[in-house]
């Protein structure tokens, strides 16, 4: 590949409702998710951990001396690859074999991470076919309704099967910030979700219109997704609304 080595792999934005993005930014937008930090009084919580090709706990260390708990909404490569590098690591418990025992086809590497992916590369000589994310063992497993409590401020498990069957979000109920991971985003006038039901194994086009469902039950006032730009909670509930009354599709059609 005729691309330079890149002299930092990440940013940080610094949003709303102290919540900073932290970008993967010689990653092209359709290979990579997006990785939210939330300083809390006692511990700093970290919402997906992109592909894992760059340092990100020393860069998360930099900017906060707090604990890091880090959830994967999934157990894909661009939302948990990363994981390995923390000492505290939760996912649901239906995306623990995933993350433990990752495959290029499980983890859907192989469809995303290919050379288009790249503006630079992350250290001299490395090949896109060559990557592989690294296993990890959750040290917690949650279910619907669990609570990560960061002391301060609490965020409530939403599980939101459907793109894989442990996909899930996390809701704050005092501020309505919802982090829906790859259960859904919206991307120039067009909801974008997970993987279509043709090429993962797993995925179940039924939940995620329940799991939709779901999300207009909440009472969401901001949305931090897992890929593209945040947004608020009325234009969840149009994006939402659209595609159940079949007006907008998605990637499952």
């Amino acid at each position: 590949m005729n691309l330079p080595v890149a002299d930092r792999w990440y940013e940080i934005d610094e949003c709303a409702h102290g919540v900073a993005l932290v970008k993967e930014i010689h990653v092209h937008d359709f290979a990579r998710s997006n990785i939210w930090l939330v300083r809390g009084s006692r511990y700093a919580l970290l919402v997906d951990t992109g592909t894992g090709l760059g340092p990100l706990r020393v860069t998360i260390e930099s900017v906060t001396d707090r604990p890091i708990i880090a959830f994967a909404t999934v157990g894909y490569y661009d939302h948990a690859g990363g994981l390995h590098q923390f000492d505290s690591r939760v996912v649901h418990r239906l995306e623990a074999d995933r993350v433990s025992n990752p495959s290029p086809r499980k983890v859907v590497s192989e469809r995303y991470l290919t050379d288009g992916a790249f503006k630079a590369l992350p250290r001299a000589g490395f090949a896109p076919v060559e990557y592989r994310m690294a296993g990890s063992s959750p040290t917690r497993l949650v279910e619907d309704g669990d609570q990560i409590d960061l002391e301060d401020r609490s965020f409530e498990v939403v599980h939101l099967p459907g793109v894989t069957p442990g996909a899930s979000g996390l809701f704050e109920r005092e501020t309505g910030i919802l982090f829906t991971g790859e259960a859904l985003s919206f991307n120039g006038g067009h909801l974008y979700d997970g993987e279509p039901a043709e090429y993962t194994d797993d995925a179940d086009r039924n939940a995620f219109k329940m799991s939709l469902e779901r999300m207009l039950r909440l009472p969401v006032k901001q949305v931090y997704p897992g890929h593209y730009e945040p947004f608020d909670g009325a234009q969840l509930a149009k994006v939402i609304d659209d595609y159940l009354a079949g007006r907008t599709r998605s990637r499952f059609g």
